[in-house]
């Protein structure tokens, strides 16, 4: 199951990195569309890049099909050292991948709605703030829980469970508490942090038996 994991862990890296690019390239990012505007502002923005916003939202489920799969290729990793807290982490996973599924078809929806000069509700954009908030905290659930499940026998091993568990919550406290002007700032670091999440995931497994 190592080997799955390891393959699973490069796989999703791989998309995340696509994604990255995409965004760097063409200016189209999902972060925007996860937080309220008014109906009009929204609807600019869903227009602004809406062909690469497909793109990247096509990605993001190839991305969320992945990363599943690693986290139970990586649950079944921990289980093998008889470790607490990966059933939960695992079900909060497969949580936020639902909850990630809801959010890109509804943001895509939004914006097949508009096309057919249909603006979206105020409350339908509340909706999405709060589904997409509660996606997140969902994901740092997961994270913190299989942060506590990883053996902290090694230099990697304490390395991957201080990013998992003090790192999320830093980043959970952070992302919340800033005003909305700095959302984008502190969004635009939440890829580095998957980015580096992986390749200590990565790096974690590479020396554990298969």
């Amino acid at each position: 199951m190592t080997k799955t994991a390891l393959w699973l862990a490069a796989a999703t890296g791989a998309v995340l990195i696509a994604m990255v690019i995409v965004g760097l390239t063409t200016g189209a990012a999902q972060e925007p569309h996860e937080h309220f505007m008014a109906p009009d502002a929204y609807v600019a923005s869903l227009f602004e890049h809406a062909g690469a916003l497909r793109v990247m939202f096509a990605l993001d489920i190839a991305f969320l099909v992945l990363y599943t799969a690693f986290f139970v290729a990586f649950a079944e990793v921990l289980r093998a050292h008889a470790r607490p807290f990966v059933n939960l982490a695992l079900a909060a996973m497969i949580g936020t991948a639902l909850l990630d599924i809801i959010e890109d078809h509804h943001i895509v929806s939004m914006l097949e709605s508009a096309e057919h000069g249909i603006v979206p509700s105020a409350s339908a954009i509340m909706f999405q703030s709060a589904e997409s908030a509660t996606k997140f905290s969902v994901s740092y659930v997961g994270l913190v829980m299989f942060g506590l499940a990883v053996p902290r026998t090694t230099k990697l091993g304490i390395a991957l469970f201080a990013f998992l568990v003090i790192g999320t919550l830093i980043s959970a406290i952070v992302g919340y508490a800033v005003p909305p002007d700095m959302q984008p700032k502190v969004e635009s670091g939440r890829w580095i942090g998957f980015l580096v999440g992986f390749g200590l995931a990565f790096a974690w497994l590479r020396r554990q038996p298969d």
